[in-house]
Formats: structure tokens, sequence, C-alpha cells
């Protein structure tokens, strides 16, 4: 399997600066190696370039109208190896080792049951003409968000796609109920580690359940490209 990491910069978006998407970078790399990943398992696909630790950035043209969905144009890219490839936003960090899930051609989870997250999906080769639909109805519709397209297509070929547990992508909305429904250890935690916000609700028992959400592991590896808090700045009610 494919640890598929992807970064579209655009220059005129402060959200998707160079400097902060490299720290991203550099983070899911130590993370991933750190995990268990081997180097050549590890696939970056951007367009910009990047050389460090051992994995060096594959450059490709994504569709500059849409920046979430420039995942889908690394999947193509990444699928042509022939592996299995698992393609996560830079924000989705892998809590613990994992092998690729029992699934038909593609496998994602949900946000509550019934919406496909876009942020943790999982492609095997024989999926690249959904990937091809996907990617021809973004440039089709001039898209701007991805997760809208890929799931009617989702829903189209229904007889496709393995709906996962919530253990492969637990964000922060709706928190406490989608890690009450996932199995444990989470095998991955969203969330940006530079909103307060979010680092208290994965790493610091924000929702109060009792655990935090996040092993010391990736903690220790969060912790060492990020000034994080080691308490909730305020106990929420």
């Amino acid at each position: 399997m494919i640890n598929l990491l992807t970064a579209n910069v655009a220059p005129e978006s402060p959200r998707y600066n160079l400097e902060r998407i490299n720290t991203l970078i550099d983070t899911q790399i130590m993370n991933s190696f750190d995990v268990g990943w081997l180097p050549e398992n590890v696939l970056l696909v951007t367009n910009f370039d990047y050389d460090k630790y051992g994995i060096k950035a594959e450059r490709i043209e994504f569709n500059p109208q849409c920046l979430t969905g420039s995942k889908m144009y690394a999947v193509r890219h990444a699928l042509k190896r022939g592996d299995a490839v698992w393609a996560h936003d830079l924000d989705a960090w892998q809590n613990v080792w994992f092998d690729c899930p029992e699934m038909l051609d593609v496998a994602a989870a949900t946000y509550d049951d019934r919406k496909f997250n876009g942020g943790s999906i999982f492609w095997q080769p024989a999926a690249l003409d959904l990937v091809d639909t996907i990617i021809e109805m973004l440039e089709q519709e001039q898209a701007t968000y991805e997760e809208n397209v890929l799931n009617r297509v989702f829903k189209k070929f229904k007889h496709r796609v393995t709906k996962l547990n919530f253990t492969y992508n637990v964000g922060c909305s709706n928190y406490r109920q989608r890690w009450g429904k996932s199995d444990k250890p989470i095998r991955v935690a969203h969330f940006h580690p530079y909103n307060r916000i979010a680092w208290e609700t994965h790493a610091l028992d924000r929702c109060q359940i009792g655990v935090k959400g996040i092993t010391d592991r990736l903690e220790r590896v969060l912790r060492s490209y990020y000034e994080l808090a080691t308490e909730l700045k305020e106990v929420p009610k």
C-alpha cells in the first residue's frame, strides 16, 4: 500500500502558504517513518519542489480551481503504480500502524453515518475509472470543493464502495460521538495541530471522555514540530 501525501500550494491563499505546508509535510513524513512506513512506500505529490528525509516530491499539474480536490489528481497519479493507495489530508495523522482494510474498490469513513469524508480514503487500482469520473466532473462543473462530487459518484457506484468504521477518520466535529463509535485505538486522528481547540480535543481530552484520542507516540512526533499546550486553556462547560 502507498501512503499518499498531497500538497497544492496556491500563492494567493494564506491558508495554503508554503511554510505551513512544508511543516505539515515534514511532520507527516516523520510520523509515517515513526509508525512503521518504509520510505519507498511514502509518495509525496505536489506542485512545488520538496526533497527532505529521503522523500522527493513528484510534481504534477493540479486543478487550480479546486484545492481540496487536489488529492484526486494525486490518486490518479499514484494508482498507476499498481498498488492500493491511502490518500489523506496533511492534517490527518496516522495514530497507530494499520494494514490496508478489507475493501471493495474504494473505502472511506463518513462524517455522520451518511456523508463520506474525503479526508482519508483507500483506493484499489480497480478504482481508477471512478477517480477519472470524479476528476472529469470536478472540471466540467468547475467545482471548488470535491466532496459533493465524490459523494455523488460513491452513491452511483455504491456496489464498489466500502463504508469504513469512523476510526479511519476521526475529526473534530461530533468528536464525542465519532470517538465512541470508533474501533480502538483510533487509526487516524484528523486535526490541525496549530488549532488550539482541535489540539485540545484530540490530545488533552477537551470533550471529557476520560482518555486522550492520540497515542503518546504521535504526541511526541507532533510536539517535535509544533509548540503545543500541555493543559486545557479553559475547561469547557
